[in-house]
């Protein structure tokens, strides 16, 4: 595997540190590495998805933001297969990249990280919880710090992913990328910025999205919500929670 080295001043809208030192390029087409740090500038190569990009601390070159398909980066300064230029920050993710036979959150789990121990399976039967009585829910821990929890009751289901260290767009990134729930987002979704509804014959999509504010200004996005009514009633939602970004989802009648 050929070597990245990546020299950045800022990842997000303010200037700061990173919080690890390699990421991985996540298009599936290849991550263009360009001459200068602009969407026209002409394209030197392609770095292949997957390739790992090594971040050193620093850099000369200042921050310029860019905003692709919703997600707002940064032009990050790159050297690579002998070439300087600049890639864009935004198809990058902290982990290895998703495997053609990854298909859900949980394969991309199982494969870049061991499991911590086996699966912890609570069952109860309460019959106030539903018709049947009886609900299980199944947590798996992994090494790196990640959690798979599923729960599971009468005609309803729900799953809650835990992400150390990712952010929100790169959460949705990755759902993008293993297309586990193609009717809530899709491969070509943009990240959501505003609310809004996308209008269905069989049900529509309502999207909800939370910002911070900072001295009454609007800042980045911490929440994501996306609920459809296709017979069921489906919940989907990204959000930061401390240091770990949460992707939860929930399916019911």
């Amino acid at each position: 595997m050929k070597k990245i080295i990546v020299s950045v001043a800022a990842v997000f809208l303010c200037a700061a540190s990173f919080s690890q030192s390699t990421y991985y390029a996540a298009a599936k087409a290849g991550l263009s590495l360009r001459e200068q740090p602009g969407t026209t500038a002409k394209v030197l190569d392609k770095i292949p998805y997957g390739e790992k990009i090594s971040v050193p601390a620093a850099d000369t070159f200042p921050p310029v933001a860019i905003s692709t398909e919703g997600f707002n980066g940064h032009w990050w300064h790159v050297n690579y297969n002998g070439k300087s230029g600049f890639i864009v920050s935004s198809y990058v993710l902290p982990l290895p990249v998703p495997t053609a036979g990854t298909k859900t959150l949980k394969d991309y789990f199982n494969q870049v990280s061991p499991v911590l121990g086996d699966a912890l399976v609570i069952k109860k039967t309460d019959p106030s919880l539903n018709e049947m009585g009886e609900s299980t829910l199944t947590k798996q821990f992994y090494k790196n710090g990640m959690e798979w929890h599923r729960w599971e009751g009468y005609e309803s289901a729900s799953e809650l992913c835990l992400l150390p260290d990712f952010t929100i767009e790169q959460c949705y990134l990755l759902v993008r990328l293993i297309g586990q729930y193609p009717e809530l987002v899709s491969d070509k979704d943009l990240f959501p910025s505003k609310n809004s509804t996308v209008k269905n014959p069989i049900g529509d999509k309502a999207i909800e999205v939370e910002r911070e504010k900072y001295d009454g200004k609007t800042g980045p996005v911490n929440k994501i919500k996306i609920i459809s009514a296709q017979g069921a009633v489906t919940e989907f939602e990204i959000y930061l929670l401390e240091t770990q970004a949460v992707i939860f989802w929930s399916s019911g009648v």
